[in-house]
C-alpha cells in the first residue's frame, strides 16, 4: 500500500502501525504501547486542525500529504497517503472514461449510431435529453454519458421522479434549511449541491409537475436555486441529464408539459432503441448476462446451446433489455446441467394489445397496416408453434396458406 496507516487508542497510545509508516516515521518515533504525540510528529501547528476535520493536506519531509483521521469506538485510525500518488490514480479515472461506453452491445447498426451520437454529445454542457422504451437501459446510458464526458471525475446523481409528491422532489433536488420542515434541525444540501461540477439524471422527467417544471427551467438557464425555507441563493455547475420513456411532444401538446422546458431540454436527444429494433445485439447480451449470472454465483458459465439464439431473436421484447436478463437470470437459477437450452427457457405469451404497439402506423395504408400486424401475429405466436404445420393448426387455415406467408415475412428463419 502507498499508505501509511498508525493506530491509537483513545489514550493516545500507539497500538498499530503498517511499514508505510515506518518508512515515514522511522522505527524510533513509533514504539508500541507509548504516548504518540500526533500534533508534533504530523507537523501540526494547532491541535485543533485535526480536531474540526477529518481530513486536511499536511507537509511531510518535504512532501504533500493527505492525511484522514477515522474515529471508532475504541481506537483512532490515521491514514496518510502522499498527494501525488492520489492524483496518479485520480489520473486514471480518465482512461475508465474513454471506456465508458464498452459496457453496451453494438452489434447492430442501431446502437452504434446511438453510441456514435452519445460520445459526442457527452463532451458538450447543454442537457442531455434520453428516451427509449421501459426497459431499454436509459439509466446506463446516461451514467456512461457522464463518464466520458470532462465531467467524469466528478459526481453522478440519480433522481427518480415518477409518483413523488413536490415537497420530496424540492427536497431531494435543492436541499432545505434548518426549520424548513416541522421537526428539522439541520440543513441538508440537495443533488444539485452535491454533484457540483458533476452530472444529475432526472429519471420520468414527464413524472415531474408543473410547479417543479418551473423551478428546474430556472436553474438550467441561470445556475441558481435556493434551498427551501431559506432566502439565500447557491449557484451550482451541474449538468442535467433528463430521461423519459414517452413522447415529451406529446405532452407538450396535450398541455402536461412546459413547452419552453421541453425546448431547453430538447438540444441534444438520444433515443434508446428497443430490443426490437436492435436483434443483432440479442446475441451478445444473451453471452453477458450468462457470464454476469455465472461471475455472481462463482461457477463456470453453462454452454449456449445453438438453438436458444434464434429462439430468442423471434421474441418481440416488450420489456426489453430488463425482460432479456430478467428471463435468462429466472432459467440459468434453474439449470442442473452444464448446458442452457430452448427448454430452459420461458417466454411470456404476448398479448393482442402489445402486437398491437409493434410499430407506428401513421401514413399507412390499410393494406400495410394489415401486412403488417398479420407479420407481427405469425412472428409472436411462432414462437409458441415453430412449425407451418403447428400454427396453420393453431390458426385454422390451410398449412401452404402458413407456408407462403411465413416465407413471404421471412418468420422462421
Amino acid at each position: 500500500m502507498q499508505a501509511a496507516i498508525i493506530e491509537i487508542n483513545h489514550n493516545q497510545q500507539l497500538i498499530a502501525y503498517n511499514d508505510k509508516a515506518i518508512e515515514l516515521f522511522g522505527s524510533t518515533s513509533l514504539i508500541l504501547n507509548q504516548p504518540f504525540d500526533y500534533q508534533i510528529i504530523f507537523n501540526l501547528k494547532h491541535l485543533d486542525e485535526l480536531e474540526q476535520q477529518d481530513d486536511l493536506i499536511i507537509v511531510l519531509n518535504s512532501q504533500y500529504f493527505l492525511l484522514q483521521k477515522v474515529c471508532e469506538s475504541f481506537k483512532i485510525t490515521f491514514v496518510l497517503q502522499p498527494v501525488d500518488y492520489l492524483k496518479r490514480r485520480l489520473s486514471k479515472i480518465n482512461v475508465v472514461g474513454s471506456h465508458a461506453f464498452d459496457i453496451f452491445a453494438v452489434k447492430s447498426q442501431a446502437m452504434q449510431k446511438l453510441i456514435a451520437q452519445a460520445k459526442a454529445f457527452s463532451m458538450q454542457g447543454e442537457p442531455l435529453l434520453i428516451t427509449g422504451e421501459t426497459g431499454t437501459g436509459k439509466d446506463l446510458l446516461a451514467s456512461a454519458c457522464h463518464q466520458y464526458s470532462p465531467r467524469g471525475d466528478k459526481i453522478f446523481l440519480g433522481l427518480n421522479c415518477a409518483a413523488m409528491p413536490d415537497d420530496v422532489v424540492e427536497s431531494e433536488l435543492y436541499g432545505h434549511a434548518v426549520g424548513a420542515y416541522p421537526g428539522v434541525l439541520e440543513s441538508k444540501k440537495g443533488f444539485f449541491e452535491q454533484a457540483n461540477g458533476g452530472s444529475v439524471l432526472l429519471d420520468g422527467i414527464d413524472e415531474m409537475s408543473f410547479q417543479m417544471q418551473t423551478k428546474l427551467l430556472r436553474f438550467i438557464n441561470d445556475g441558481y436555486f435556493r434551498r427551501v425555507g431559506d432566502d439565500n441563493e447557491v449557484y451550482v455547475d451541474v449538468r442535467i441529464i433528463c430521461a423519459t420513456k414517452v413522447d415529451l411532444a406529446e405532452l407538450v401538446e396535450q398541455g402536461k408539459f412546459r413547452k419552453d422546458l421541453y425546448y431547453r431540454l430538447n438540444v441534444l436527444s438520444l433515443n434508446f432503441p428497443s430490443l426490437q429494433e436492435r436483434k443483432d445485439d440479442i446475441a451478445p447480451l444473451t453471452y453477458i448476462f450468462v457470464d454476469e449470472f455465472a461471475n455472481k454465483k462463482g461457477i463456470t458459465p453453462p454452454k449456449v446451446s445453438q438453438d436458444v439464439i434464434p429462439y430468442l431473436t423471434q421474441y418481440f421484447w416488450p420489456g426489453n433489455v430488463r425482460q432479456l436478463k430478467n428471463i435468462l437470470y429466472s432459467a440459468l437459477s434453474q439449470l442442473t446441467s452444464s448446458q442452457l437450452t430452448v427448454k430452459d427457457i420461458v417466454l411470456p405469451t404476448i398479448t393482442s394489445t402489445q402486437v398491437s404497439r409493434i410499430n407506428n402506423i401513421e401514413n399507412k395504408t390499410l393494406d400495410e397496416m394489415t401486412k403488417q400486424f398479420e407479420r407481427e401475429v405469425l412472428k409472436s405466436l411462432y414462437v409458441e408453434f415453430p412449425s407451418s404445420r403447428k400454427l396453420a393448426k393453431r390458426l385454422g387455415v390451410s398449412h401452404t396458406a402458413i407456408a407462403n406467408k411465413l416465407r413471404d415475412y421471412g418468420v422462421g428463419r
